[in-house]
């Protein structure tokens, strides 16, 4: 599969008013971009957000290069490690792919986080292959990342020189 280069964007998050009821779990949002998620709580400096996940995955993508790349290895923030990976001009196919993504019009789509994976198995694992693992944009060191199975729910850390699926991820901010 050949993987397209993409370049770090500040976009912002969309927002919507919280009378916008969002789907079932794990159902198509229509104008959102993807499957609904859940709606995740402000924590830790982040707002309340609803998580979306795209209908279409990438196969066998590498991570990345073994690399320590600060700013990367938030447990909850996606967008910002996703822009951390790609800052680093070097080859980050998952989250080149994952940035590149567009649906619905969408153009500011991540790389999830060890905590947006999580939150997709609790909420729609039927949404996602049973088979291979997903990255996450959290890296533990310079040689390994967080990946996420969505069969058995088992979850750990894997070298980032190894070829998993990948799912584009975007949070849609609630309005205050």
């Amino acid at each position: 599969m050949t993987t397209s280069t993409a370049t770090a964007t500040a976009t912002a998050p969309a927002i919507i008013t919280q009378t916008n009821t969002p789907p079932a779990h794990g159902e198509y949002w229509p104008g959102q971009g993807g499957r609904y998620i859940c709606t995740i709580a402000a924590s830790l400096g982040l707002a309340a957000r609803h998580l979306i996940a795209s209908d279409t995955e990438a196969e066998d993508l590498l991570f990345g290069p073994s690399l320590d790349v600060p700013g990367a290895c938030s447990q909850l923030d996606g967008p910002s490690n996703t822009a951390a990976l790609l800052a680093t001009g070097k080859d980050h196919p998952a989250a080149a792919w994952a940035a590149a993504h567009t649906a619905d019009g969408h153009t500011d789509f991540h790389l999830p986080s060890r905590h947006d994976l999580l939150m997709a198995y609790i909420y729609a694992p039927q949404h996602f292959n049973k088979e291979g693992w997903y990255w996450s944009s959290t890296q533990y060191s310079r040689n390994i990342a967080f990946v996420q199975d969505f069969e058995y729910g088992v979850s750990g850390w894997y070298s980032k020189g190894n070829g998993h699926r990948v799912r584009a991820f975007r949070w849609v901010h609630l309005n205050p």
